[in-house]
């Protein structure tokens, strides 16, 4: 984890990471669990070492997809997390998954104590704005089918792991027009 944060930030003093080390929880969760129930306050953040996970919305009762993760990669319900509200979304484990957890009321102890810290946190924050923008460039600008493109071209991990109904709603789309652009895209 140190040095997907180094890769991001830069190189991080050995008694800073130590600091920040001593606050991360390991945690697994399997397949099909529920990490951040709707409705629930954020108050973790997640390092993901290991798995795959999908956020979650509900659209008049119906799931759909708003992002995928994994591992490794550092992610929080930010809106929750920043507010301490109540979370709009919900993440749940699609491959076993382990976890290293930070509880944000730490990571606000620990900005207190270390710039290096402080700038993980914006630099996190900031990969999170451009990813949020990226994708609402992307639903604004492309087409359906240039979007499964996209997640094709730039993560296809998504195809190989996550299931196609939900890379579906996550195009908003339904299964079957994703059938029906798949067999489009085999077809060129």
């Amino acid at each position: 984890m140190r040095n997907y944060f180094e890769q991001i930030t830069g190189k991080l003093p050995d008694e800073d990471w130590q600091l920040y080390e001593q606050q991360l929880k390991i945690t697994k969760f399997k397949k099909g669990q529920v990490i951040l129930g709707f409705h629930k306050p954020c108050e973790t953040i997640w390092h993901m070492t290991k798995g795959a996970v999908r956020k979650l919305e509900l659209d008049n009762g119906i799931e759909k997809t708003t992002h995928f993760y994994v591992a490794p990669k550092v992610f929080t319900v930010l809106h929750s997390a920043l507010t301490g509200g109540p979370s709009d979304l919900s993440i749940v484990c699609e491959e076993d998954c382990e976890f290293l957890a930070l509880d944000i009321k730490e990571l606000h102890n620990l900005y207190q104590q270390s710039i290096y810290i402080e700038r993980i946190g914006r630099r996190m924050a900031e990969e999170e704005f451009i990813e949020e923008f990226s994708m609402r460039r992307m639903f604004l600008k492309l087409d359906a089918l240039q979007r499964y493109e996209y997640i094709e071209k730039e993560h296809p991990e998504i195809l190989k792991r996550f299931q196609l109904k939900d890379v579906a709603t996550f195009l908003g789309v339904t299964p079957e027009t994703l059938s029906r652009l798949r067999k489009l895209r085999l077809s060129r």
